[in-house]
């Protein structure tokens, strides 16, 4: 059996008083609640997705300036309420600024994606440190400059199989293929007019089967998609996240145009 994707938060983290959490985070986004204030959401590998409100970060000299921005890794201490999502934040420090991300606009496309997808499928304060080091593992990899759509795929694909609902491709089908999205596996043969499918290339099956297989994204320098083969897939995992996760990603689509565009 899997084990759960989601914990509890973790109550023996070291915190430096019963009110205070300390934890690595991953900045996915933020806006506005007042003229000066802010609310930030972060990914943290101990406690999940959070919230924090930051005050007076809207200010022009904010000390707040440079500690965080989008797609850093930061120590993040904050205020910890039990019952609520909202925390109140204390200070932070940049571990991993990922610098490459603000001179490569394919990367910070793609990592736009991740910290949107990273947003949509986590609740409020559910804990995975898997998730949380699987985010990491790629913004590294965008950040060093690595633009091959195939990454994308892979991450979406490894989140899929820690959330549990990564689709079936084994088995092993003959004549015409079809991806069942609905019922998440490969069918031989033309599925029943009531099923939702469509077709599959062998090229496509192959390369989800090796990327659900791949361990780590370093391994992705040496796969090159065609362009044919990066529709095909992209609207495979679109079907298939819309249906199983209810999730329309227009994300992915910016993010995939930017990565396979020549200039």
């Amino acid at each position: 059996m899997h084990p759960p994707l989601f914990e509890s938060p973790n109550a023996d983290l070291p915190c430096v008083d019963e009110r205070i959490a300390r934890d690595l985070a991953l900045t996915l986004k933020w806006f506005p609640v007042t003229g000066s204030s802010r609310v930030v959401v972060w990914f943290t590998r101990h406690h999940g997705r959070l919230s924090t409100l930051i005050k007076g970060a809207q200010r022009p000299k904010s000390w707040t300036l440079g500690q965080y921005d989008y797609f850093y890794t930061c120590e993040l201490l904050f205020y910890r309420r039990a019952s609520e999502d909202l925390h109140i934040f204390k200070e932070c420090a940049p571990l991993k600024r990922r610098g490459g991300l603000r001179q490569n606009w394919r990367g910070c496309a793609a990592a736009s994606h991740i910290a949107d997808l990273l947003y949509r499928v986590s609740p409020p304060l559910a804990v995975s440190a898997p998730l949380f080091d699987l985010t990491s593992l790629v913004l590294d990899c965008l950040a060093a400059g690595e633009k091959s759509p195939a990454l994308l795929f892979w991450y979406e694909l490894q989140l899929l199989r820690e959330l549990g609902v990564a689709p079936d491709l084994s088995g092993k089908p003959s004549g015409e293929v079809h991806f069942a999205y609905e019922e998440g596996r490969v069918v031989s043969g033309k599925p029943p007019s009531s099923s939702r499918a469509a077709p599959l290339s062998g090229g496509v099956l192959a390369l989800m089967r090796r990327l659900l297989d791949i361990p780590s994204p370093m391994e992705i320098q040496r796969l090159r998609l065609m362009p044919g083969q990066v529709q095909e897939m992209s609207a495979h995992l679109e079907r298939f996240t819309a249906w199983h996760l209810d999730l329309p990603m227009p994300s992915r689509d910016l993010a995939l145009e930017f990565m396979t565009r020549v200039n």
